[in-house]
């Protein structure tokens, strides 16, 4: 009987590897494998990364202990940028190639407006900007003790995505994509430029809502990824 194939997820910035439990259980046939960053959820004692490239080495040798047939990747706004740069050693790699890359919310834009800000400033852009993706329950808006304990992640996050350039990205290959995005989140115009780095079958998957439109349509992007990797239920 043939394994199910692999579905590595990478999640977004100040996210954990759980934000895949609402799409998992919709992915019949498909291994869904979690990926957990460093300093946050399972893996919080552990110091966060300095960079893209700690994690991305982190990451790729997390997959490599653990790959074994057909795979593909699948990165979540902060997690495109951590997939492409795992994809890139996998290609400098004796690893085999994923089938297919997903990628959502994120389009390929360096974010070097956020250098210039202080860490006061950092924290009040990730404030109102974590407030306004509605990721946070309305009764922990004002909460002191929530702020304390989950701004350290989103600051060391928006800090590496901050330092990362993408004109610095040398990645071309042929491996089939797949975009998801919102237009209000991120216009199309901008998620189309994934096309300078995938060279191959690229398809575009509109879907409505703000950043974190899988609430709403995870079942609708499940249903893409299970076609995309041939999988029948």
């Amino acid at each position: 009987m043939q394994s199910k194939p692999k579905l590595f997820c990478l999640t977004y910035a100040g996210g954990t590897a759980a934000f895949f439990d609402i799409i998992e259980k919709d992915l019949n046939g498909v291994e869904v494998v979690k990926l957990e960053y460093a300093g946050h959820g399972e893996r919080h004692t552990e110091p966060f990364y300095k960079d893209f490239d700690q994690l991305a080495d982190d990451v790729f040798e997390r997959i490599r202990n653990s790959l074994s047939g057909d795979y593909a990747l699948f990165g979540y706004s902060m997690g495109s940028i951590s997939t492409v740069e795992v994809l890139k050693r996998i290609l400098s790699s004796d690893l085999p190639r994923p089938g297919h890359v997903f990628l959502a919310a994120h389009e390929p834009h360096t974010k070097s407006e956020l250098l210039g800000f202080t860490t006061d400033e950092l924290d009040e852009w990730v404030k109102q900007r974590t407030i306004r993706f509605g990721d946070v329950p309305e009764k922990l808006l004002n909460n002191r003790v929530f702020w304390r304990t989950y701004l350290p992640i989103y600051r060391a996050d928006y800090s590496i995505i901050a330092g990362y350039q993408f004109e610095a990205l040398h990645l071309t290959t042929d491996i089939p994509a797949a975009v998801f995005y919102s237009e209000t989140d991120t216009p199309f115009s901008e998620m189309k430029q994934w096309e300078k780095f995938f060279t191959g079958q690229i398809s575009y998957h509109r879907f409505e809502g703000n950043h974190f439109f899988i609430r709403n349509h995870h079942e609708e992007m499940a249903k893409v990824i299970t076609d995309e990797l041939g999988v029948n239920e």
